[in-house]
């Protein structure tokens, strides 16, 4: 309770000086420029007066420019600490909003009162005042220089190719912990950036692709697993590791095991229909694995990790009954079956950069195209 209501206070705290500091900009500072010509115009202001007059700043903005600093720094220390989670696409979109809005406003209005007033500043001034007039007041300035990075960035992100970072190891050993890998986000379709909604039809996600999405139950965070079922497929696994897919076996053939003697892990070529990559299976993890025989509902997909003992995947179903989706258990943090079409992000394609945890340098040895 007490970091909900942290966050609420510092998200208040960003919102109200945004709030503040647009209607100072957009509304206070035209008025209190125009007075300041009018006071020189008719002598109750001298040049001296009007040129101190035009760079000072209230203390209240900078009460106001600390409250939004601050509080954006208190929920950036948040997210890195990993006590909140925040959709990195939605922060965008709105940012990229609030900065084009914010350049547009003083296109439409404010631009052309300064240059008004500079104009009328030139027939009256006999030193160089005018250009301060002119000049974009802070939080203009800001959205004028970050509207077209962040608007290049969203429309990258967006439809084109995005980078990811492998968190943990329910991939290996296609994908390593550290990994860094490249998604194409337009393979599947180009979709809006948050909703996810499909605009321009592109491909479907195909067997054995492996498929970048939002976890169901936490939209905020991104898994990436193989795509085993697209809609309409029935699916069986049984104890022993083994895959069917309408009734197929996915063949499977034994390519090494750790250690040499008494080994407990062994490594696998999986043909899915084709698509040939390597699973990791334990010895003795017979008790953890699911048994289920279902149907993948329309518009989702079936999705298990390499790493068929160590992943939560489409495995983890709520029951037979609830087939198009399930129910979060946070005790487990594993219950959410098949992934709707509307999570889809985009398909793994590229590692293009390895990075072990904690103080090591990037290596570039596993560079190439994700299998």
């Amino acid at each position: 309770m007490s970091m909900t209501l942290l966050l609420t206070g510092l998200l208040a705290v960003l919102a109200s000086s945004l709030l503040a500091w647009s209607v100072e900009t957009f509304v206070m500072l035209p008025r209190r420029q125009a007075a300041l010509v009018r006071s020189y115009r008719t002598g109750a202001l001298d040049e001296e007066g009007l040129s101190i007059a035009l760079v000072a700043t209230p203390a209240y903005i900078e009460v106001i420019r600390w409250g939004s600093g601050l509080s954006l720094l208190g929920l950036l220390a948040l997210a890195m600490l990993g006590r909140v989670d925040i959709d990195f696409s939605l922060v965008l979109v709105i940012a990229t909003f609030l900065c084009g809005l914010g350049w547009l406003l003083d296109v439409l209005l404010t631009r052309r009162i300064r240059q008004r007033h500079a104009l009328d500043l030139v027939k009256y001034a006999t030193s160089p005042l005018a250009p301060a007039l002119r000049t974009e007041p802070p939080l203009v300035e800001y959205a004028h220089s970050f509207f077209p990075v962040l608007a290049i960035v969203l429309v990258l992100r967006s439809f084109l190719v995005e980078p990811f970072t492998i968190p943990s190891g329910s991939m290996l050993p296609t994908l390593e912990v550290g990994d860094y890998i490249l998604v194409n986000k337009y393979a599947y379709g180009l979709r809006l950036p948050v909703t996810g909604t499909e605009i321009i039809p592109v491909g479907k996600p195909q067997r054995g692709d492996i498929m970048v999405f939002r976890f169901p139950p936490r939209p905020t965070m991104n898994f990436i697993k193989r795509v085993i079922g697209v809609p309409g497929d029935r699916i069986r696994t049984d104890v022993n590791g083994d895959l069917y897919v309408n009734g197929e076996l996915a063949t499977r053939r034994l390519i090494r095991q750790e250690p040499a003697v008494d080994p407990w892990e062994m490594y696998f070529e999986e043909n899915l229909g084709g698509v040939k990559h390597t699973t990791r299976q334990e010895a003795g993890s017979e008790n953890r694995r699911r048994v289920l025989d279902i149907v993948v509902p329309e518009g989702h997909y079936f999705m298990m990790g390499d790493n068929r003992d160590n992943s939560k995947d489409s495995r983890y179903w709520c029951s037979q009954s609830e087939l198009t989706g399930c129910i979060f258990n946070p005790a487990d943090n594993a219950y959410w079956g098949a992934v709707p079409d509307r999570m889809i992000v985009g398909k793994a394609v590229y590692i293009w950069i390895h990075k072990d945890p904690g103080l090591n340098l990037p290596t570039f040895g596993r560079n190439g195209p994700v299998q």
